[in-house]
């Protein structure tokens, strides 16, 4: 059976990977932070036709990324790391914002940086892939998002990188930067939910990209809703 790692599965794009994947027959290992939540997707997952592996960890702390990686690995090879999680920082530059800075860092940055170095060996011996959900702000710069938009720059310039590293072993690397997705995280002000892209349909992508012939990688992705959602 093969195995693979989702982080933030409790809900949204990662919820909706965790049911694609368990669709084709995939052990799942659903990491969030909330046991109830994981529980109850876990159970969508058996009823799906996968099977289920529940992990909390906290994305900032370096332990819990190490055990994540650990109890990830039990299984052997890994098919895929899909990277949803992550910690969502917004306000301006201001010597008051220093810790929130600093966990955004490291919940963003380094656990990226060290789950990928901690499941590496795994992947490669399943000839696996990473997939990272980014997002605009990887290349553009918004008002009120310097810290977002500089830890997005890094994650993506890591996993272009990384990329070159590792693809003589066959493992795949693929950048995710979707548009308004209707997950609970996009503000619904203003906006028509229907016209979002679906997590179904950001889900079927990623799938795609990880279950290619091994000729092929998408390197970088870019998903925006057909129809603008704003009313």
């Amino acid at each position: 059976m093969k195995t693979v790692l989702i982080t933030g599965s409790s809900s949204g794009i990662g919820r909706g990977c965790a049911l694609r994947f368990a669709k084709a027959g995939y052990r799942i290992i659903a990491h969030g932070r909330d046991i109830d939540r994981l529980r109850a997707v876990a159970e969508k997952i058996e009823a799906a036709g996968g099977t289920a592996k529940t992990v909390t960890a906290e994305m900032g702390d370096m332990d819990d990324i190490a055990r994540l990686a650990d109890e990830a690995t039990e299984f052997g090879p890994l098919s895929a790391v899909i990277h949803c999680a992550a910690k969502f920082t917004y306000g301006p530059v201001d010597v008051a914002r220093f810790e929130d800075w600093d966990k955004s860092i490291d919940s963003v940055l380094r656990a990226t940086i060290r789950l990928t170095a901690h499941t590496l060996e795994a992947v490669k011996q399943a000839e696996g892939a990473y997939v990272y959900i980014c997002g605009p702000t990887a290349w553009l710069g918004w008002k009120n998002h310097a810290i977002h938009s500089a830890l997005r720059h890094a994650q993506a310039g890591f996993a272009r990188a990384l990329f070159e590293d590792v693809r003589e072993d066959g493992v795949r690397v693929t950048l995710i930067h979707p548009g308004f997705v209707n997950t609970p995280a996009s503000s619904p002000e203003g906006k028509d939910r229907t016209k979002m892209i679906q997590v179904e349909d950001i889900a079927e992508m990623i799938f795609q990209s990880v279950t290619l012939p091994n000729t092929a990688c998408v390197s970088e992705l870019h998903l925006r809703p057909q129809r603008s959602p704003y009313l």
